[in-house]
C-alpha cells in the first residue's frame, strides 16, 4: 500500500488531536493541567458549551443539583437575582427566573455529544462493536510495553520504538496479537500511512480527521499519556517509546483484524453505508436555553461564595478593627485550596478570616506605579494557581465519567484505570473532591484599575507556543479576559471594587442582603 495525494493531511490532525488530548503523565509524577486548553481562545461559558456538546465532557453539576444548593441556602435568592438581572436584563429577570428555579428541560435537551457517533456506525451498520473487542487487546500491549517494571509479564523487545518492537515480536513469536493475516502482513510490510490504513476502513477522505478524533476520544486517557510522553520526548526506565503515530496505526490495524475476523475480507468500508453525513464535530455549537441557565447557576454558586469575602476586603483596613456591627450569618461553603487567591498589602492579607483557604501574595501598589511587579506576580500566579483550581472544578462535575476512588486500579506506575483493562483516568479521582462547591479561581488584587487594565493588555501582547501548551504573557492574559479565573481589583484609596466582566472594569454592587439564621454546614 502506498500514501495517496489527497486532502487528508496527517500532521495538521495529529498536532490538533494533541491539542484536545489531556495532559496525562506517568502516574509517578502528577502535573496538573486545564483539561480544557484546547478551548481556552473562547470564555469560560463558551467553553463549557463546546466541550459538552463536542467531546461530551461534563462541565457543570447537574440542573438538579443546583437547583438543591439554593434551597439549601448555599445559593443566596439575592445573589441569583442579580445574575440574572446582570446576564438576562431586569425586563426579563421575571421570566429567567421561572426557568432557572422551576423549567423542567425535555429528554432532547439532553443530546448526546457529537464525538464517537461516526465510529458507532460499526454497531448500527456491522453489528460489530470494535471498542469492546480492540481495547482489552491494544491496553494489555501498551500497560506491558509502557510498564515500569511491576508487570508480572515483561514485553520481550527493549530500546526500539513500538512499531518496530512489535514487529520484531511478530517476526519471533509463534503467538500472534492478531487474528487474520492481512493485519499482521501490513505491520511487517512497515509501509502503510495513516491515510492508507483508513482508506480501508473508513473510506471517505472527508471524514478520516472525525474518524481519529472517535476512535482516540474513545481512551482519551491511554491516549493523553502516549502524546504527552512524545511531546517531552521521554523515553521510560525500560527503555520503551511511543508516539502518537505509532499508537494509531496500531489500533487500526487491529480494527482491521477484527473486522476481517468478524465479516470476513469483502466488507465495506464504513463510509460506504452512512445513511446521512455525519454533523461536524467542529462546527460551532449555538447557545441553547438549557446551557444558558447552567451558566447563571454557575455565577450564582460562585458568587454566592466571594461576596461574603469581598465586603471583608472591602473595608479600610485601617479602620476595621474600630468598626463594630451586628453580623450577618453567611453561608458555608466548602472551597478548593485553590478557589481564592489574595494580593496585596499585609492588612489586606490579614482581613480574609481563616475559615477561607486562601493563597495570600504580599504586594504594595504604592511601590509599583507602572504594574511591573504585578506583571509579573500575574505570570507566575494566575496559570499555576489557575490550572491546580479547575483540575478540582472538573473533577466535582464529574468531567470525563464517573469513577470510584476505591475500585480504581493502578496501571504500571502509568495511571490509575476503573478496571484492568479500562481506560486510564484522566482527571483528578471525583471522590477527593465530592465535598468542594465548583468555583473559579477568584483572584483579588490591590491596585489601581486602570493600572490593572494597563498591565492586562501588556499581557496580552505576546504569546509563546511550547509543545501542546499555550504559555507566556497572553495565556496569562487570556485567563483572565476569557474570565477563566475571576478578577476583582480593590481600589487602595476608595476601597472600591471593580470586576473584570466582558473585558471592562465594571464596578461591583453587593447584592441585597439577606439574613440567614440557620448556616447551612
Amino acid at each position: 500500500m502506498t500514501a495517496r495525494n489527497n486532502s487528508f493531511d496527517e500532521q495538521a490532525v495529529l498536532h490538533e488531536l494533541k491539542q484536545f488530548l489531556p495532559t496525562l503523565s506517568p502516574g509517578k509524577t502528577f502535573t496538573y493541567r486545564n483539561p480544557l486548553e484546547a478551548f481556552q481562545e473562547q470564555t469560560f461559558d463558551d467553553a463549557l458549551r463546546h466541550a459538552s456538546e463536542m467531546l461530551g465532557y461534563r462541565t457543570t453539576l447537574s440542573l438538579e443539583e443546583y437547583r438543591s444548593l439554593y434551597n439549601s441556602k448555599r445559593v443566596k435568592p439575592g445573589i441569583l437575582e442579580k445574575v440574572l438581572v446582570e446576564k438576562k436584563g431586569a425586563a426579563n429577570t421575571f421570566e429567567w427566573q421561572d426557568k432557572v428555579l422551576m423549567k423542567k428541560f425535555p429528554a432532547a435537551a439532553e443530546s448526546s455529544p457529537r464525538i464517537g457517533k461516526l465510529r458507532a456506525n460499526w454497531q448500527k451498520q456491522y453489528k460489530t462493536d470494535l471498542d469492546a473487542r480492540v481495547h482489552p487487546r491494544l491496553f494489555r500491549i501498551l500497560g506491558n510495553y509502557l510498564d515500569h517494571g511491576v508487570s508480572d509479564w515483561k514485553f520481550p523487545v527493549r530500546g526500539k520504538g513500538f512499531l518496530d518492537s512489535m514487529r520484531e515480536v511478530e517476526s519471533n513469536s509463534f503467538v500472534s496479537a492478531f487474528n487474520t493475516p492481512r493485519a499482521r502482513n501490513l505491520l511487517l510490510q512497515a509501509s502503510s500511512s495513516i491515510s492508507d490504513l483508513l482508506t480501508v476502513i473508513v473510506g471517505d477522505e472527508t471524514l478520516f480527521k472525525q474518524y481519529l478524533f472517535d476512535q482516540q476520544f474513545a481512551h482519551r486517557g491511554w491516549s493523553g499519556l502516549v502524546a504527552t510522553l512524545e511531546i517531552g520526548r521521554e523515553i521510560s526506565p525500560n527503555g520503551s517509546n511511543i508516539t502518537l503515530r505509532e499508537l494509531i496505526v496500531f489500533e487500526l490495524l487491529l480494527e482491521i483484524d477484527v473486522l476481517d475476523d468478524r465479516l470476513g475480507r469483502h466488507w465495506e468500508p464504513l463510509a460506504y453505508r452512512l445513511p446521512a453525513p455525519p454533523e461536524d464535530l467542529f462546527a460551532p455549537v449555538p447557545v441553547g436555553e438549557k446551557s444558558e441557565v447552567l451558566a447563571i447557576w454557575q455565577e450564582a454558586v460562585e458568587w454566592s461564595y466571594y461576596e461574603g469575602i469581598l465586603a471583608e476586603l472591602r473595608q479600610d483596613p485601617q479602620n476595621t478593627r474600630n468598626q463594630t456591627g451586628t453580623r450577618v450569618t453567611e453561608t458555608s461553603f466548602a472551597n478548593a485550596v485553590d478557589s481564592l487567591c489574595i494580593i496585596g498589602r499585609p492588612s489586606l492579607l490579614r482581613s480574609v478570616t481563616a475559615e477561607h483557604r486562601a493563597f495570600r501574595h504580599g504586594y504594595d501598589f504604592s511601590l509599583d506605579p507602572n504594574g511591573e511587579m504585578l506583571e509579573e506576580i500575574l505570570e507566575a500566579v494566575v496559570p499555576s494557581l489557575g490550572v491546580a483550581n479547575l483540575e478540582c472544578f472538573f473533577a466535582r462535575t464529574g468531567l470525563a465519567g464517573m469513577d470510584d476512588i476505591l475500585t480504581d486500579q493502578m496501571i504500571g506506575l502509568l495511571g490509575v484505570a476503573d478496571t484492568a483493562r479500562g481506560d486510564l483516568q484522566a482527571r483528578l479521582p471525583a471522590g477527593l473532591t465530592k465535598d468542594f462547591e465548583p468555583m473559579r479561581l477568584l483572584c483579588v488584587v490591590e491596585q489601581f484599575p486602570e493600572t490593572v487594565l494597563e498591565v492586562i493588555d501588556r499581557l496580552a501582547v505576546q504569546s509563546t507556543c511550547v509543545g501542546r501548551r499555550s504559555v507566556g504573557r497572553r495565556s496569562v492574559a487570556l485567563w483572565l479576559l476569557n474570565e477563566w479565573v475571576h478578577l476583582v481589583v480593590i481600589d487602595p484609596v476608595s476601597r472600591e471594587l471593580r470586576v473584570l466582566k466582558n473585558r471592562k472594569m465594571i464596578t461591583y454592587k453587593s447584592a441585597p442582603r439577606i439574613v440567614i439564621e440557620d448556616a447551612v454546614h
